[in-house]
């Protein structure tokens, strides 16, 4: 059964359900989650004395259902899926825990997955195994050296 509570620093304004649902709490209606295309989150506009506040609907629900966050904890999803909020789903645990859970539920933005990656993994093991010098194996690829280098020495792409 869904149950409401009052969100932190929001009483009289704004409800979360042990769902991960968010609701006015004048009207009832139920909140829009959005989501952040740069990081694949979702979050939620909350408005108070006219200023808008961006926050993560799963750390409403812990904060709601199980505690304020302690010291040194983030929110975690146990399965994996950032947009699982219900209460049943998440805990309170360390960053390496959660960067660990990432790689667990091969949710981690590394490798090809990152934004910003020039390299594909096929490439990077090309790079691993060829023994021409880095320079040329960079100018290949349209990379800079140290990124070469970096790759080779388990720097860069250590994950794989």
């Amino acid at each position: 059964m869904e149950q409401w509570r009052d969100v932190l620093g929001f009483k009289g304004l704004y409800e979360v359900s042990n769902h991960g649902n968010i609701r006015s709490f004048k009207n009832k209606r139920l909140k829009k989650i959005s989501l952040d295309k740069k990081l694949n989150r979702p979050f939620v506009n909350l408005w108070k004395e006219n200023k808008p506040h961006i926050r993560k609907p799963h750390k409403l629900v812990l904060e709601a259902f199980a505690s304020i966050c302690p010291k040194g904890m983030e929110g975690c999803h146990n399965d994996g899926n950032a947009f699982n909020n219900h209460i049943d789903n998440l805990r309170w645990d360390t960053h390496k825990n959660n960067i660990l859970d990432k790689f667990g539920h091969n949710t981690s933005n590394s490798g090809e997955r990152c934004n910003w990656a020039k390299l594909k993994q096929f490439q990077v093991d090309a790079i691993r195994n060829d023994d021409r010098l880095q320079r040329i194996i960079a100018e290949e690829y349209g990379v800079k050296q140290s990124l070469i280098s970096r790759i080779k020495n388990g720097v860069r792409w250590k994950h794989h």
